[in-house]
């Protein structure tokens, strides 16, 4: 388990959470695999946790037309990257898919998971705050520059 909370304090997301509280989290989290093309989830799907890549590399798509099926490319995911976090929060439907582009290992949070580890320290949310405003901020930059 001390891999798990040492690979996390690596992860922006984690870094400024405590290792205690890394260490519950990491106790409630499970290592999944997937092979190339495998779908991790595909847009408007129920959000059911927050995927953290531990090798390998995934890609983010969406439809630019979906009755044609061209998808465009927003994202390539590798190591240490998370993923899900504003579905992991609100619990909406995934605004985006996500698949693998070859074999990837990552750690996946199930969101009852997270919410429990929340509940118990809620010191969890607010270490993650500075890291999603981050994430935020990127994407407005992101989607300025493509106007």
């Amino acid at each position: 388990m001390q891999q798990t909370v040492d690979f996390l304090s690596k992860v922006d997301l984690f870094k400024e959470v405590r290792p205690a509280a890394l260490e519950r989290l990491a106790g409630r989290i499970r290592l999944v695999t997937l092979s190339g093309g495998q779908v991790f989830f595909q847009e408007d799907e129920p959000a059911d946790g927050l995927y953290i890549i531990k090798s390998g590399m995934a890609k983010v798509t969406k439809w630019a037309t979906e009755s044609e099926g061209v998808a465009a490319v927003l994202s390539i995911l590798r190591q240490g990257t998370s993923f899900g976090e504003i579905g992991l929060i609100d619990g909406l439907p995934r605004s985006a898919n996500v698949s693998a582009m070859g074999p990837v290992e990552c750690y996946f949070l199930p969101r009852a998971e997270f919410l429990a580890a929340l509940e118990e320290n809620p010191e969890i949310a607010l270490r993650m705050l500075p890291a999603l405003a981050a994430m935020v901020r990127n994407a407005d930059q992101w989607v300025a520059q493509s106007i």
